[in-house]
């Protein structure tokens, strides 16, 4: 395997492994979302940045493979995906093919897997978010709209909040 591909091919290993302990950390999220336990919530979200980081810094260096690789093979940078690198060194070098193969699906995987369980902990986040609008609304005595309507002497009626009592037995 050349040099840039060798380049490539770690710098897709590192990225599978940055992006499982970004998958587990999102579901350690999740647990800590369920658990209301704003330390992990916290450590958690702290955790997840370092990591982005470290994937933002590692795609970087993947990238400047990649143009190294178009150099040398003298193919426009925006020609040159994985899957492409994959077909062309198929027929030289088919367990390499197979490699960087098995790597971008790993790695399309987990990014999914990613996705779907951010998007789960934001679901919960906005479903707990409007749990608290509606017990603000209700603790503010606000869940019942106010009337706009006006007295005869210009002062805003006051509805009845609530039930009240009608009549009394003895």
């Amino acid at each position: 395997m050349e040099k840039p591909l060798l380049e490539i091919f770690q710098a897709l290993q590192k990225l599978i492994g940055l992006h499982r302990q970004l998958w587990e950390n999102v579901r350690m999220e999740h647990e800590a979302l369920v658990q209301a336990s704003l330390k992990d919530i916290q450590e958690a979200t702290s955790a997840k940045r370092v990591l982005i980081e470290a994937i933002q810094q590692t795609e970087s260096g993947r990238l400047k493979h990649m143009v190294t690789l178009s150099l040398l093979w003298r193919k426009p940078l925006r020609d040159l995906s994985i899957s492409q690198v994959i077909i062309a060194i198929q027929s030289d070098d088919p367990r390499g093919a197979e490699q960087f193969r098995t790597a971008n699906n790993v790695l399309t995987i987990l990014v999914q897997r990613i996705k779907e369980q951010n998007d789960s902990n934001r679901a919960l986040v906005e479903r707990s978010l409007e749990h608290v609008h509606v017990m603000k609304r209700n603790i503010l005595g606000e869940s019942v709209p106010k009337s706009n309507t006006y007295l005869q002497n210009g002062q805003k009626s006051n509805p009845v909040a609530g039930a009240r009592l009608i009549s009394k037995e003895a």
